[in-house]
């Protein structure tokens, strides 16, 4: 999937990111498979807040893939579902919210911006949810209240690290 030349065009280092698994034979020589990973491994690290390829970016992608996927460093939050128990809390309310906030910061009442979503939304969301979504606790989606100690994960982690550091 290649970009298009213009103002939006996104680096060509993401296209990479979208590449399928390497095909691997008695073929394929060593020198290729190390020009595939180097353009795969640039990427992966500038996918991950702008990395470079020092001592320290390594590090840093070492430390961030540990935390996402390795299960030794699995965090529970006071947010997670399973010790808060009810459904989840999706973008669907939080999106609707904003729509509202946003019609009515443009000079709309309540029910006139309800109207408009129900318009807009070709009935998939009456007049009556929209309406009422304001009079409902605006909680942020699960994922996003995790942010807050995901963070305070991270900064251990690179403390850490550091601590251990034999540098």
């Amino acid at each position: 999937m290649m970009h298009d030349e213009g103002e939006d065009q996104l680096p060509a280092w993401v296209d990479v990111l979208q590449r399928g698994p390497i095909a691997v034979t008695e073929h394929t020589s060593e020198e290729d498979l190390a020009v595939e990973m180097a353009e795969r491994l640039d990427a992966l690290l500038r996918s991950h807040n702008g990395l470079r390829p020092t001592a320290e970016g390594w590090r840093q992608l070492a430390l961030e893939l540990a935390l996402k996927y390795e299960p030794l460093f699995t965090i529970e939050t006071p947010v997670d579902r399973d010790s808060m128990g009810g459904r989840p809390v999706g973008m669907g309310n939080f999106l609707l919210r904003s729509r509202m906030k946003a019609e009515m910061r443009k000079g709309a009442s309540q029910a006139e911006a309800a109207r408009r979503i129900e318009k807009e939304s070709k009935g998939e969301t009456s007049f009556k949810t929209a309406n009422n979504s304001l009079s409902r606790k605006g909680q942020a989606p699960d994922f996003m209240r995790r942010w807050t100690h995901e963070w305070k994960a991270q900064r251990a982690i690179l403390a850490a690290a550091k601590n251990l550091s034999q540098e």
